[in-house]
């Protein structure tokens, strides 16, 4: 594969109030222009009749973000402690400092002025050039079964959105199975001496909720292939957490005799585990 350098030219550029690299801007709801250069304006006929469009453009002040966040003057591969999804590789996630310095994002189309276009949602800096307008088309663009990690765009909450996070993932309605899993995979992750994100695996015979919490405690997945899950339906569960030098530990759980979440979370952990072995 070549590795050459890509030169790409502009079609175009932003015009936003929005001049400064802050992480408080209500892009959604705030109209901002799409300005094509003069001898490319032939090439919108017809863009009106579309109600959104994607738009690609050159992330040319990403510097400025890194620094506000404090991420250095390049951008990570994965993103540092400190921040809500530490640990996540940039290319799963939409940050602002793409190896690339591409950016993308879909906008309504308010309305066509000539050769400038009125769009929604636009997470784009003024003076950001434009490198491409593609309509949006539904038939083509939307995947209803797509899957995504739970309350992945929960990070976009503003501060503001704590009712709604709280209706999302509430204390007393939280799946008491999942509290099990995060308690005693956070229990395993202590005896082991390990830390979340580290060369881990797991086995597991539970619940599925459980095998949800202990991916939340221990990072294993069954998507990275370091998590093996078998459905227990007896009263007992087995899990076990192995590091990479082949040290383990396995956790004995009683599965089927809790009220709540709140009833497990208030446990004292000689209930929650029967028993705990090095292997």
């Amino acid at each position: 594969m070549s590795e050459d350098n890509v030169i790409l030219n502009p079609i175009g550029v932003v015009e936003s109030a929005y001049r400064e690299v802050t992480d408080r801007f209500d892009y959604e709801h705030s109209e901002a222009f799409i300005r094509i250069r003069p001898e490319l304006e032939p090439a919108l006929a017809g863009i009106e009749y579309f109600s959104h469009l994607w738009v690609i453009y050159h992330q040319h002040r990403s510097r400025e973000w890194l620094k506000m966040k404090g991420w250095g003057s390049e951008p990570p591969l994965v993103v540092p402690e400190g921040d809500d999804r530490a640990g996540q590789g940039v290319f799963s996630g939409r940050f602002p400092c793409r190896p690339s310095g591409l950016g993308s994002c879909i906008v309504r189309l308010v309305r066509r002025e000539g050769g400038r276009l009125a769009v929604c949602g636009l997470d784009a800096l003024d003076g950001t050039p434009v490198l491409d307008v593609k309509v949006y088309v539904p038939q083509f663009d939307a995947y209803p079964e797509a899957a995504a990690p739970l309350h992945w765009a929960g990070v976009m909450n503003r501060p503001g959105d704590a009712a709604q996070a709280a209706r999302a993932f509430h204390w007393d309605t939280t799946n008491a199975e999942f509290a099990l899993g995060l308690r005693a995979g956070l229990a395993a992750l202590a005896r082991l001496k390990a830390r979340r994100g580290e060369r881990l695996c797991a086995r597991l015979r539970s619940g599925f909720f459980f095998a949800q919490g202990w991916e939340a405690a221990t990072g294993c997945s069954a998507l990275r292939g370091t998590l093996e899950w078998t459905a227990e339906p007896g009263e007992l569960w087995r899990a076990e957490l192995s590091g990479a030098t082949g040290e383990g530990v396995v956790l004995h759980v009683p599965g089927r005799e809790w009220r709540d979440a709140a009833e497990v979370m208030g446990a004292p952990e000689s209930r929650l585990l029967l028993s705990a072995t090095d292997d």
